[in-house]
């Protein structure tokens, strides 16, 4: 496995951890009756992470990018029009102020810094790795081919 996999697994399960995270603190943001915490929204969330941690860890880098980042695309759209563009209770913008305020708010800019940081991974895998590593093999190859002159 490439550090580039490795570092995009991390991701997706520091990603995980947060969405799970900021589900509890939704719960305490939000006005009764939607202050509870959907367990079946933490099975689909739980299960969603774990398929793509699947794909990730076991196939190969292009078929894994694009998973990856159809998976980070649409935790980015769903995330940026809950949480800023739709008008409702959970828009940061419009969120009462209370205790769990602050940490509503780091969790919902901690999921975009995730998601943003997940899509330019799996599009790195999509390209087959860094450009400096290929640049560095390309080196390795001119190197020997000028040895061998």
């Amino acid at each position: 496995m490439t550090k580039l996999r490795r570092f995009a697994l991390l991701v997706v399960v520091g990603h995980w951890f947060i969405a799970v995270w900021h589900l509890f603190l939704a719960a305490n943001v939000l006005a009764a009756p939607d202050n509870k915490v959907s367990w079946l929204a933490i099975v689909f969330i739980s299960g969603g992470h774990l398929a793509v941690s699947i794909v990730l860890w076991t196939l190969k880098d292009k078929f894994a990018g694009s998973v990856t980042v159809i998976f980070f695309l649409a935790a980015l759209g769903a995330d940026l029009y809950e949480h800023f563009l739709h008008a409702s209770a959970n828009n940061i913008f419009m969120v009462a102020p209370g205790n769990w305020t602050a940490g509503f708010d780091a969790s919902v800019f901690a999921l975009l810094a995730l998601e943003v940081l997940g899509c330019v991974l799996a599009i790195l895998l999509l390209a087959g790795g860094t450009r400096n590593d290929r640049q560095s093999q390309l080196a390795n190859h001119g190197a020997g081919a000028a040895a061998k002159i």
